[in-house]
């Protein structure tokens, strides 16, 4: 009972009429002329938006408003407690009489004291009900009612996710609600002649004197559906209630499912006004030749939405976009699953590029994100997605690059009992500033990994660069056909070739294969990632053999490219033999010449 007060801020601020839910169900569920209306529906005014797609939804309520971490959602449980009545046929509708019963609770005292709910209340983590919300749903209606669900029952019971936001985020908190549907049979119908129309396997017996409440809420029977006190509910009940009674009223055996998401302006249960909400149905729609298709989504999809679900927004979907192209461009470049076998992320925040070789690398057994801050969106991102990951291990290290880094290396790389290669492990840098990414790469070739690095910020302190990047940027202007390079690029460019020098990696007696590749612009200008794929170096004499091969081919290829034709051949040949004669024959009198001349010169020095 201590937790009704808590749920009650999740009710307190959505409050819609019934009339307006069939009419803003007319693409899910047929308007049906002759279906009796909810005579106490809220004014249509405070309704709010109907969305048709999630998408929709999302762009309206992140327009204009700060998304914030108190977005994530506390979690609760709510219970609606339904009963065929004996006297009415399922499916016959006739002068607003329903063939279900609803049992309500209304608060005694308290935050919405006079307001009438279903059953329910904040999940208890401790007990483990975060993670089986049926659990606390059982626990929650024994408290609020008395009555004893089994646990099996409760599971197979559930109906969907209910997902509130508020404008007055500060004041009202997001949360999420697991909602469940129970049907209950009292002992009393047992004895009635009529025949029993329980088509749900989710059905208990139980005797009509033991319902009871607590000092905070009093169970009420309303016998008939349609005259429910929608006026006195919060505004959400007047929508998604009355689809799911209106569902069973027509009695479909399989259990409706639906996940639905609300958004409310400020007031809280002063206004009670809706701002936004879309509604996604996933059962067979009675009203409908086909059962509704449900939306297929990719892995990618199904992690954004897991974010957006639990209004995590860190990371961004720009960030989020692009760790999800760099891991599966790394993926697909070191192609071996083997080699990503442990993955360090430096400096990555929340963790989800690490998270993401976690789901997208099956051999992947562990990551670790290296960053010495805090960032809270590393909860956001465990809560999202490790049900995906299942038994691996995501973990934060709250240090710097230049000691975090070495250490992690050290500890995998000297765990005896793994035997693990440098070339299992794999460090990623995304969006690393220059001397990062510099760092990065030297710590992580001394060990002789394999690194992969998307660089921005660069930087060229000596200024040795800034020239010829105008240079290339003035050519390309006055010249058609020639492509400008930036600093940036030309920055990257060097660290790549730096990566591929004989000597990089020569300590850990690897070599690496490089490549860059380039992200989508789309996503983000400082698109260059550096890949290096690390390679056990080959012994000398294999080495000496290839380079001698090497040479062999070079001398080859030299002399193709200096050949001349065998006429051109020939005739220097013959002019080379007839120099040679002629110089053999001039030589001795050319030198006799010479001596004379030198000996006439002295003989007039001396006359003289």
């Amino acid at each position: 009972c201590s937790h009704c007060l808590c749920f009650s801020v999740v009710h307190r601020q959505v409050e819609q009429p019934i009339m307006a839910m069939s009419r803003s169900y007319d693409n899910d569920v047929d308007s049906n002329q002759d279906a009796p209306a909810f005579r106490h529906a809220l004014d249509s005014s405070r309704l709010g938006r109907r969305h048709d797609s999630l998408e929709s939804y999302t762009t309206a309520v992140g327009r204009g408003r700060q998304l914030h971490n108190e977005d994530i959602p506390k979690e609760f449980s709510l219970v609606t407690i339904l009963r065929r009545n004996e006297d009415k046929q399922p499916g016959n509708i006739d002068s607003g009489r329903s063939s279900l019963s609803i049992l309500i609770g209304k608060k005694l005292r308290g935050f919405g004291a006079g307001f009438y709910n279903c059953f329910g209340g904040k999940l208890e983590k401790d007990l483990g009900e975060q993670k089986q919300p049926a659990m606390g749903a059982v626990r929650e209606t024994k408290e609020e009612t008395n009555i004893s669900v089994p646990l099996s029952t409760m599971e197979e019971s559930f109906v969907g996710t209910i997902r509130f936001t508020f404008d007055d985020w500060q004041e009202n908190r997001a949360m999420k609600v697991h909602l469940f549907c129970v049907f209950v049979s009292l002992s009393a119908d047992e004895t009635c002649s009529a025949p029993t129309h329980n088509a749900n396997a989710n059905t208990i017996n139980i005797d009509p004197d033991q319902i009871r409440g607590c000092d905070e809420i009093e169970p009420i029977w309303v016998h008939n559906c349609y005259d429910l006190p929608l006026q006195q509910m919060f505004a959400d009940d007047s929508i998604w209630l009355p689809m799911l009674l209106q569902h069973h009223e027509s009695n479909i055996g399989a259990n409706m499912k639906f996940n639905a998401w609300f958004h409310f302006h400020k007031g809280g249960a002063k206004t009670n006004s809706i701002k936004h909400y879309y509604i996604q149905r996933h059962d067979q729609d009675k009203f409908n030749d086909t059962p509704k298709q449900s939306e297929k989504f990719t892995l990618e999809k199904k992690l954004f939405h897991a974010l957006h679900d639990n209004h995590i927004h860190n990371p961004s979907i720009k960030e989020f976009k692009e760790s999800w192209n760099f891991a599966n461009s790394v993926r697909s470049f070191l192609k071996e699953g083997k080699r990503m076998t442990h993955v360090l992320d430096v400096a990555g925040g929340h963790g989800a590029l690490a998270a993401l070789f976690l789901l997208l690398v099956p051999e992947c057994e562990s990551a670790t994100v290296i960053d010495p801050a805090f960032v809270k969106g590393e909860v956001g991102v465990k809560d999202a997605w490790s049900d995906y990951w299942g038994d691996k291990s995501l973990k934060y290290r709250h240090e710097c690059l230049r000691t975090g880094l070495r250490k992690e290396l050290d500890k995998i790389l000297q765990n005896n009992n793994q035997n693990i290669s440098p070339t299992n492990v794999l460090v990623v840098a995304c969006h690393a500033c220059q001397h990062l990414t510099d760092e990065t790469l030297e710590i992580a070739s001394d060990y002789g990994v394999n690194i992969a690095v998307m660089p921005c910020c660069q930087k060229d302190h000596k200024g040795s660069w800034k020239g010829l990047s105008k240079s290339l940027g003035n050519k390309s202007s006055n010249s058609q056909g020639t492509a400008s390079l930036s600093f940036g690029t030309i920055m990257d460019l060097l660290t790549a070739g730096k990566m591929m020098a004989w000597n990089t990696g020569l300590q850990a007696n690897v070599e690496y294969v490089v490549k860059m590749k380039l992200m989508d612009s789309a996503i983000t200008l400082q698109n260059r990632i550096i890949m290096c794929k690390s390679m056990h170096r080959k012994d000398d004499n294999c080495n000496d053999k290839e380079r001698e091969a090497a040479h062999h081919r070079l001398a080859l290829a030299y002399r193709r490219a200096h050949c001349v034709n065998k006429g051109e051949k020939n005739r220097i040949v013959r002019w080379t033999s007839v120099f040679n004669e002629s110089l053999d024959t001039l030589l001795p009198g050319l030198a006799g010449f010479c001596i004379g001349v030198a000996c006439c010169h002295m003989l007039h020095l001396h006359r003289k």
